[in-house]
């Protein structure tokens, strides 16, 4: 099961995509590694730049006139509960990985 809260989906979708499309490409079995760790590592830098984007910092307070209780409303984009800029260190860790098997 995915969790992800607004456009945290892209943390998922961008990598698959690159990976899918670099390795239509031509890149064959011989130097998977490669291919793989170039698509990783593009997707970490977009998922960086739009995640840092995406969740900057816009909280708005809002408080119930009826109960008198505030709460914060903000920018969450989060997939597995990490804020999506976040996978941008995972995502070339996780393209070092075939290296060393």
């Amino acid at each position: 099961m995915i969790f992800w809260r607004g456009w945290g989906i892209i943390g998922i979708i961008f990598p698959v995509l690159i990976v899918g499309l670099l390795a239509s490409l031509g890149f064959n079995d011989e130097n998977f590694q490669w291919y793989y760790f170039i698509g990783l590592t593009l997707s970490a830098i977009l998922i960086w730049f739009i995640g840092k984007r995406l969740n900057r910092d816009k909280d708005e307070i809002f408080m119930n006139e009826r109960t008198g209780e505030r709460f914060k409303i903000g920018n969450r984009h989060t997939l597995f509960f990490i804020p999506l800029q976040y996978y941008a260190i995972v995502y070339p860790v996780l393209g070092i990985i075939p290296f060393f098997a």
